[in-house]
């Protein structure tokens, strides 16, 4: 790669990255301040709705701080623990984890955009794959396996699909008791079906990051 190329995929995640970043910390401002400014609004007619609006911008600017540090675990992974992340990628996981954490939680995507789960879950399978092909490249270079293409691209597959099954799990497993009391046991085919599903397009990106591993390394 040309350092002209390295230049110009650096500065596009730096942009990306102060972007981000300066949302983020527009967004926490914003709905402190309109927090602050009603929260001495003693109407008793528009107390109700209120503190339903308050208790949005409370979330909002919770998930826009969560999001805001999570940003910096990039920085974490260079500067401290020195792994390098390719840039290409860190860019596509920080718009991920923008679109999955805060967008989400902003505008409830999940309920108002029928493939906003779709675009999601396939991402994170090609970003999970991605990492495990980093993972197996970097100790096939630090201890010179001579691992195999085929065995690489199996490795970054099953990893991805085997991290995204045991966060289905964790998920499933915590709403379970809830689910089980308020909705009854009835209920739980649709959520069984939408894991499913889910885990369907975790599979087909995961595949899709370790296709491109076998015939590109």
């Amino acid at each position: 790669m040309s350092k002209k190329s390295k230049k110009y995929k650096q500065s596009i995640h730096e942009y990306v990255l102060l972007t981000i970043r300066f949302l983020l910390i527009c967004s926490v401002i914003i709905n402190i301040a309109y927090i602050i400014i009603h929260l001495f609004d003693y109407s008793p007619a528009t107390r109700s709705t209120l503190m339903n609006r308050l208790d949005r911008n409370i979330i909002i600017a919770f998930w826009a701080i969560v999001t805001f540090a999570v940003t910096f675990l990039h920085d974490y992974f260079e500067n401290i623990k020195k792994i390098h992340i390719p840039d290409i990628l860190g860019t596509i996981i920080l718009v991920f984890i923008y679109a999955g954490i805060f967008l989400s939680a902003c505008f409830n995507l999940y309920d108002e955009v029928f493939w906003w789960d779709v675009v999601l879950h396939t991402a994170s399978g090609v970003i999970l794959g991605f990492l495990g092909f980093l993972a197996i490249y970097k100790i096939n270079g630090k201890y010179s396996m001579n691992i195999s293409p085929l065995l690489v691209a199996v490795f970054a597959f099953t990893f991805a699909v085997t991290m995204d099954v045991i966060f289905a799990t964790d998920m499933q497993s915590w709403n379970l008791p809830a689910n089980t009391i308020e909705l009854g046991r009835l209920f739980q085919g649709i959520g069984l079906r939408d894991t499913m599903s889910d885990l369907i397009f975790d599979t087909i990106g995961a595949l899709s990051i370790a296709v491109i591993c076998f015939f590109f390394i």
